[in-house]
């Protein structure tokens, strides 16, 4: 590697180690800079979303802008949902911290929202480009699994930077 290279790297492995050090004594650090980062990485994940949209519908003859509009409303609708989720959990701790009927009807209504999600999104894309439900079906897969996977990649680089940055 070039000088500068090397140089900028063993700034950033020395930082990570401070980092550590500082994680180890406020373990409540990475979890702030990690949910800060989180907003970034969806907003650099959702251009690639449309491209893999416009990708897949190539045929369709539908402007860029027409997929980014449906990847800022599946962006927008699991955002909301993860908060609902969220909001659900805060009040299960709250209203029902124990074992009993309660706290499994939270567990139920999780249940629901994470289930509601894949079914929505292919609603959604059912509706939008108007394929049959074999072809939606394979697309639906297919756009899931790799965007999963970018989103896993995603997640992988937002700790990493989180615990560079924080």
């Amino acid at each position: 590697m070039p000088a500068f290279a090397n140089d900028w790297l063993n700034v950033q492995v020395g930082r990570a180690n401070r980092n550590i050090d500082r994680l180890r004594e406020d373990p409540e650090l990475f979890k702030d800079a990690l949910l800060s980062a989180v907003p970034t990485t969806l907003f650099v994940l959702l251009p690639v979303l449309a491209v893999m949209l416009k990708l897949a519908y190539l045929f369709r003859k539908r402007l860029y802008m027409e997929h980014l509009i449906v990847a800022l409303h599946s962006h927008a609708f699991l955002s909301l949902t993860l908060l609902l989720m969220l909001l659900t959990l805060a009040l299960q701790r709250w209203v029902a911290p124990g074992d009993g009927p309660l706290n499994s009807a939270f567990g139920w209504l999780e249940a629901l929202m994470w289930g509601w999600m894949p079914v929505y999104l292919l609603l959604m894309q059912k509706r939008v480009y108007g394929q049959g439900w074999p072809m939606t079906l394979l697309k639906f897969m297919v756009l899931g699994f790799c965007y999963v996977v970018l989103l896993g990649f995603g997640a992988v680089f937002t700790l990493l930077s989180s615990l560079l940055w924080m």
